[in-house]
């Protein structure tokens, strides 16, 4: 009996390594389905409106709202270009002010002269590079997640009668309750999230420009999406704005102290405040648990698998809570600050 459990809890373990690998593997495929899976808990309710108040088609409605979510991604995309080559070209002379910054340390320290001639404008010249020669693989991606975003938005509407006229059964009832109760607290989180994060960087965005720092628009963006990284998120893009704020006004340190002071306060309202209040439990992780799905998803995905670390964790928290027999992995992935009653109605 012993072996048996032994052999099952390290198969168990393969499983997960191999699952891990597969997912890597195949990520050029399994990404862009899973990220439209995701938005389209966001985007349903947009469809139904569109149907619903517009009187249109199903399949109008929806290419509408492709449409229209392609436009402003295209013009942020545009705009957030823009920003990039513009502080490319300036970097020279961000460089020269780092430069001047780092002297009296490096005297300090006793290390050579040469040690603050770091190559930064030929790194980044060749991290755009190498981001150019990706170029063809984010459109073939993006081409998937929209043809996989359109799939699943017009097989919405009949997911039910499939799921019934497949297994007519009480159970599949009762089954079929607790996957719509999961995907509406699933759709709620994702989506005050996504409000939480553009009114995060819409913030960012007019205190910039209000207060003339560079590239506004480039470091609103950045505000915007590592809102989704909790915690290290907004310390990351803290310390990155305040530092090349740091280096714009340098030799006076007024200006940087203030843009510490503005994100910190920022950061704190929209994330411990507003963010709590709007979600209640749903983001009650524990932070080992976020720490560690961040460095799994990342190893599993990169950079786009941390970004979509915790929504994919909240979304298993959120299953598991609404699944009596997953219900004890819904309490350890919780912080243990707030008991996890299972939905009895849906059970």
């Amino acid at each position: 009996m012993k072996i048996d459990r032994i052999s099952t809890s390290l198969l168990a373990i393969l499983t997960v390594f191999a699952t891990g690998a597969v997912l890597h593997i195949t990520s050029h495929v399994v990404l862009p389905f899973i990220t439209a899976v995701l938005a389209s808990f966001v985007v349903i309710p947009a469809v139904d409106g569109i149907q619903r108040f517009l009187r249109l088609p199903r399949s109008i409605a929806i290419a509408v709202l492709v449409i229209l979510i392609l436009g402003f991604g295209f013009l942020v995309g545009i705009f957030f270009y823009s920003s990039v080559s513009t502080l490319y070209r300036e970097m020279p002379a961000y460089m020269e002010k780092l430069q001047v910054v780092l002297k009296p340390w490096i005297r300090f320290f006793g290390l050579p002269p040469e040690a603050t001639e770091v190559p930064i404008p030929k790194l980044v010249g060749t991290y755009i590079v190498s981001l150019s020669s990706r170029f063809m693989d984010f459109i073939a991606g993006l081409i998937l997640f929209i043809l996989f975003l359109i799939f699943l938005l017009l097989e919405r509407p009949y997911t039910k009668t499939k799921v019934l006229q497949a297994f007519q059964s009480r159970l599949t009832t009762r089954i079929f309750r607790i996957f719509n109760h999961t995907a509406v607290q699933i759709t709620r989180f994702l989506s005050i999230k996504l409000l939480i994060s553009f009114l995060t960087g819409m913030g960012a965005l007019v205190f910039f420009v209000l207060y003339g720092v560079d590239f506004p628009i480039l470091w609103a963006v950045l505000t915007f999406f590592f809102n989704f990284i909790p915690s290290l998120g907004s310390i990351l893009i803290t310390v990155i704005t305040v530092g090349f704020v740091g280096l714009q006004y340098y030799p006076s340190l007024t200006e940087a102290a203030v843009v510490l002071i503005f994100m910190t306060v920022l950061q704190q309202i929209m994330g411990n405040l507003i963010e709590p209040k709007l979600l209640g439990d749903q983001l009650d992780l524990s932070p080992v648990v976020i720490i560690f799905s961040l460095l799994v998803w990342g190893w599993i995905w990169g950079i786009a698998g941390m970004f979509l670390a915790v929504p994919l964790t909240v979304a298993l928290k959120i299953t598991c809570e609404n699944v009596p027999y997953l219900h004890p992995i819904a309490i350890l992935l919780g912080s243990g600050k707030k008991s996890i009653e299972p939905e009895e109605e849906h059970l």
